[in-house]
């Protein structure tokens, strides 16, 4: 049986292919599907091997949970021993080497659940997927954005109104306050983790004119300031194009030009369905609805120039509302996270259910594909991902990774 080493498929690795035996090891495994949850005043949690993406909180954190009557205190730490004592372990990336696996399974305690963590889609963090020999005895608990995930990450959500509101003569002529017409800001990621949005962007420019902001483009713009938000809102349309293709990965990019910049997202990501159901509805415009980018780029133009049509994307605004979870919400180190985490845990001592994440499984690493239906999107899909994704992860008898892309 072949299977592979995680820590290769970290992006600071080059491209190339790996071949390993898997070892099976003869262990006791202190993992169990079934748990006796009790409630406790205080809780310790542990945040392991991945400091940058933790590195606003200062450790070891204390937290007092009021809904839950609980104190947390959140330690981190890059040693295996260090998991001993703790009650839960949050895992966000690694690379992970193999010995560290059998460590850590090793020093588990019984009882102690571990928490898959992430706010990236699944084709773009694969490195800290427990060898196969773990699969089922590793995750107790994920903690990501999609609706499956045992504790809420999501970044966006649409609501309706318990009732519609009633027209009135005050309508909002949106197409009046959007003077320009498609703008692109990205902080990273410019040519994309799965796909290569920056020639997407560039071959859209050939048929229309796009601003381009940010790391990706010319002009220097912070996605998350209050800046942004005054400078994009004046666009009628913004490319939303995720860093990968995976069932309901809708970023804080969808959600921002909906609820903060006003404007019509142009998406590539999930496929349309996903939209249509996550989304407000007639919200967005999706790219692979169109037999070519010049088909895109066409209508665009059309819908920019009538107020009628582009007017159209916005009567959700009569039927509900967009909100969007706060980065803190959504990391289990900070306050609001650790104390959903708290929360869960209570809820499963007055209801206890089976509790196991399988992250090869088909809600999670299973969930990716390559970027569009029409040949034409497809083009922008890296080789390497063509060649994962038109091979079966289960059986994982060869594997392609990235190419040093940061």
């Amino acid at each position: 049986m072949l299977s592979y080493d995680a820590r290769y498929f970290a992006p600071n690795y080059r491209k190339t292919a790996l071949f390993r035996k898997e070892v099976v090891v003869s262990h006791h495994f202190n993992y169990s599907h079934h748990f006796n949850y009790t409630k406790k005043n205080k809780y310790e949690f542990l945040a392991f091997k991945k400091k940058p993406g933790w590195k606003f909180v200062k450790y070891p954190a204390h937290y007092k949970c009021e809904k839950s009557k609980a104190t947390v205190t959140i330690h981190y730490s890059t040693k295996t021993s260090d998991i001993r004592g703790k009650d839960a372990v949050f895992f966000r990336t690694g690379p992970f080497e193999f010995n560290e696996w059998e460590e850590l399974h090793h020093f588990r305690p019984p009882g102690q659940i571990w928490i898959f963590v992430t706010q990236e889609p699944a084709s773009i963090v694969p490195c800290f997927l427990p060898p196969k020999i773990y699969r089922y005895k590793t995750y107790n608990w994920s903690f990501t954005f999609h609706s499956s995930s045992n504790i809420n990450g999501v970044y966006g959500w649409y609501s309706q109104f318990s009732q519609k509101v009633l027209p009135d003569n005050k309508t909002t002529n949106w197409i009046l306050q959007k003077p320009k017409n498609v703008a692109w800001i990205s902080s990273r990621h410019c040519e994309g983790l799965g796909w290569d949005r920056t020639k997407f962007v560039l071959d859209l420019k050939q048929y229309i004119p796009v601003d381009m902001y940010g790391k990706c483009g010319s002009r220097s713009l912070s996605r998350n300031s209050a800046t942004a938000t005054r400078v994009i809102q004046k666009y009628k349309f913004h490319l939303s194009l995720e860093n990968s293709c995976c069932s309901e990965y809708l970023s804080e990019k969808f959600w921002n030009a909906l609820q903060k910049w006003k404007s019509v997202p142009i998406v590539v990501g999930g496929t349309k369905e996903e939209y249509e159901r996550l989304a407000p509805p007639n919200s967005f415009i999706h790219a692979d609805d169109f037999p070519s980018i010049e088909a895109l780029a066409k209508h665009i133009q059309t819908v920019a120039a009538s107020e009628k049509l582009f007017n159209e994307y916005f009567k959700w605004h009569k039927e509900g509302s967009v909100h969007q979870q706060s980065f803190h919400s959504r990391h289990p180190v900070f306050k609001e996270g650790a104390c959903k985490v708290v929360q869960k845990i209570h809820q499963l001592c007055d209801s206890p259910s089976e509790d196991s994440f399988d992250p090869y499984g088909p809600k999670w690493f299973g969930s990716c594909y390559n970027c569009g239906k029409h040949a034409w999107i497809q083009n922008y899909n890296f080789m390497w991902r063509r060649t994962i994704f038109s091979h079966d992860w289960e059986d994982n008898r060869t594997l392609f990774f990235l190419d040093g892309r940061e």
